[in-house]
């Protein structure tokens, strides 16, 4: 009797729930009155079985920010809103929404993505809000938004219409050994690269062959070079794109038939792993062997045979200065001069009066397939080019300096370090390299480095990384770099020394500090000129691997022509930074940026701002009634407006943060994120998005990259 009762109880509610509905409001936390509806995560990414956009999500929260999906995804959703449709006239791709019900909640962004079939779009039915659709790609967690990644995705299928252009999520079958009578399809290549580590390049030149499916940069003669994706006809879901690879016969284009979109090529050259996410030719160093079964030859996938010692009696072929180089270990610079003796193939900088050095590659004759880059290099008798013959594709030269394995993946010149011996037997007055130099000094006050010590303390140091102490250099001011001397506007010069003032084994001294450590500020003393003896204190740093020069304004002038001001041996106020968590802009960068993407930026609370305008409103002290603001510098002791920055802090963060209520946070240093913008008529941080000092952390750690 019981259950009955409750049967019927049962049946009256339900009665009155449908006779009453309009009375009964939807869920409190949906502004779109829809009802809520709990959606599972299902599928496994496969055509097969699509992830819905939850299982994407879920999957998405799995990569690191930044980092892509090992392999292409299927997702099928509802397009929720459109931000850019399909045009012909523009990208060909779209950027749109979607989510399982065809609400805004739990939305993936399907961010630039290709068209049916793989393709641009050119014509055919664009979006519509609604639509149910199926998109095929890379899949990507960008600082916390879960999207594909940028035109490695399409729209496999639109309201159960498709063109095909997947391969249910796989790569495909690997195919070919890639030469040239067994050329890698798209696939094959990407499974070899998959073999390097990243931003390894190839030892050897190999073949690849497809079809032409998109077109990023075309031929041209301003490059000379051009970007595209190819795939294999049937496979069309495996891409491989060829970035920046010469034409025809290993030459720059300066005419000829264009690209079109199914063109059947054969491309030759090194491939790398770009940044260990992106399989691709490697930039220059790839071309164009067939386009439609028309050839011009251009190499033989070898690397040629290694000829040469280096001597000027045995030059080395580019064959033979590779391997040099490929025993060398990364970014290590030869301890010596090496001659290399070829015929320019292609000129990417000529000579001119400007910087008087020239980038160019060179062949051996019969083996034009190995191609060696001559990098900044200066001209006859190693001087700056000032007057005399360019330099023309074909020409017979013999080049002699130093060679470094740029990044482990780039055998090249040292910037700034050869210089063209002969041109067309045509030698100047450099006909022996110059001397090497004599190393001297321990790097103190009491022994500076001299200048070719300088750059052989520096030289050993990692890529970009700097000196982990302040060191003492000494020599005479050769010529000042191109930002002029010390100036009141930023306070620092960059200028070049040596043992002798001359251009011999120069060290460059990169925007360094006046005497005393302090910015230059034109009041008392004389500016530098050529020839003047100075001591430089400061970090030094191995830039890009290949150039020693001192950290930017973390070096000064210890003494000029024997006048001192002190200053300590601090070399700038705080390390530089990259405006990263791990490492934070200083304040004095901040500033000087003024106005720039988003970074980290880190330094003390001095005080607040209160009124309008910084210069007039800073308050260096706790207390008070602004909680809308902080002052950070690089010291706690901070007095100088000009020193100092604004940040604005938002609700969130005032009541860890604001001093009305957090007097300790007087000289406390903190860490924070946020953009670079104007802010009390300075530069300054708005809308931070995380901040952490004396134990208290607000909002979330993310890492700002730019998309490429």
């Amino acid at each position: 009797m019981k259950k009955l009762f409750y049967s019927l109880f049962a049946l009256a509610m339900t009665a009155m729930t449908f006779t009453s509905c309009e009375d009964v409001p939807a869920p409190y936390d949906d502004p779109n009155n829809n009802p809520i509806v709990v959606v599972d995560s299902v599928g496994d990414g496969t055509l097969e079985n699509p992830y819905n956009v939850i299982a994407a999500i879920k999957y998405a929260k799995t990569l690191d920010f930044g980092a892509e999906s090992e392999r292409n995804i299927y997702i099928k959703g509802v397009v929720v809103s459109i931000q850019e449709n399909y045009n012909a006239t523009q990208y060909g791709s779209a950027r749109f929404y979607i989510s399982d019900d065809g609400t805004p909640r739990n939305q993936f962004l399907i961010y630039r993505a290709l068209y049916l079939g793989n393709k641009k779009y050119t014509d055919g039915d664009i979006l519509a809000e609604g639509d149910t659709v199926i998109i095929c790609g890379k899949i990507t967690n960008y600082n916390g938004t879960f999207e594909t990644q940028q035109n490695k995705a399409f729209l496999y299928s639109l309201n159960g219409k498709s063109e095909g252009g997947g391969g249910g999520g796989a790569t495909g079958e690997a195919k070919g050994s890639g030469t040239l009578e067994d050329p890698y399809n798209p696939a094959g290549v990407l499974a070899y690269i998959n073999t390097l580590g990243a931003d390894v390049e190839s030892e050897k030149d190999v073949y690849i062959k497809g079809k032409v499916a998109s077109i990023t940069e075309q031929y041209g003669t301003q490059y000379g070079n051009a970007t595209f994706t190819i795939v294999e006809e049937g496979a069309e879901g495996t891409v491989f794109m060829v970035f920046r690879a010469l034409y025809l016969g290993n030459k720059k284009y300066t005419s000829g038939d264009l690209l079109k979109e199914g063109d059947e090529v054969i491309v030759c050259g090194k491939v790398v792993n770009y940044r260990g996410n992106t399989p691709e030719t490697a930039q220059g160093k790839a071309y164009l062997y067939s386009l439609n079964g028309k050839s011009e030859g251009g190499g033989g996938g070898a690397t040629g045979e290694a000829k040469g010692d280096g001597t000027l009696s045995n030059p080395y072929n580019p064959a033979g200065v590779i391997a040099y180089i490929n025993s060398l270990g990364a970014d290590n610079e030869s301890p010596k001069d090496v001659y290399i003796k070829g015929t320019v193939g292609s000129i990417t900088e000529q000579y001119g009066t400007q910087y008087g050095n020239a980038t160019f590659t060179i062949v051996e004759k019969g083996a034009e397939g190995t191609a060696f880059t001559v990098f900044r290099a200066l001209y006859l008798g190693n001087q700056k080019y000032t007057s005399g013959d360019l330099l023309k594709e074909g020409d017979e030269v013999i080049v002699c300096g130093k060679v470094v394995n740029y990044r482990g993946n780039t055998p090249e010149t040292a910037q700034g370090k050869a210089y063209l011996y002969s041109l067309n037997g045509k030698t100047g007055s450099g006909d022996t390299p110059p001397p090497s130099g004599e190393a001297k000094g321990s790097g103190t006050l009491a022994d500076p480095y001299n200048a070719v010590a300088a750059n052989n303390f520096a030289s050993k140091l990692a890529a970009d990384a700097k000196s982990d102490k302040d060191v003492y250099i000494k020599g005479k001011i050769s010529k000042i770099a191109n930002n002029g001397e010390f100036g009141t506007q930023y306070g620092n010069a960059s200028f070049y020394i040596s043992d002798d003032g001359t251009s011999n084994n120069e060290f460059y001294v990169f925007r360094t500090l006046y005497l005393g450590n302090k910015k230059y500020d034109n009041t008392s003393d004389p500016n530098i000129k050529v020839g003047d003896e100075v001591i430089i204190c400061g970090k030094v740093t191995n830039y890009k691997g290949n150039t020693p020069e001192t950290s930017a304004n973390e070096s000064y002038i210890y003494s000029l022509n024997g006048k001192t001001e002190g200053g300590g041996g601090g070399g700038g106020d705080t390390p530089q930074g990259a405006g990263t968590y791990e490492s934070p802009l200083t304040v004095s960068q901040a500033i000087a940026m003024a106005e720039a993407e988003a970074a980290w930026v880190k330094g003390y609370i001095v005080g607040y701002v209160e009124g309008q305008v910084l210069s007039s409103g800073a308050k260096f002290e706790a207390g008070g009634s602004v909680n809308t603001n902080i002052l950070i510098a690089a010291s706690a002791s901070e007095k100088d407006v000009s020193k100092c920055m604004p940040i604005q802090l938002s609700r969130d963060y005032r009541a860890d943060f604001a001093l009305d209520a957090n007097p300790g946070m007087l000289g406390k240093e903190v860490i924070m994120a946020g953009q670079l913008t104007k802010y009390f008529g300075a530069p300054g941080i708005k809308a931070p998005t995380y901040m952490e000092a004396n134990g208290k952390s607000v909002g979330k750690r993310v890492k700002f990259r730019k998309r490429r």
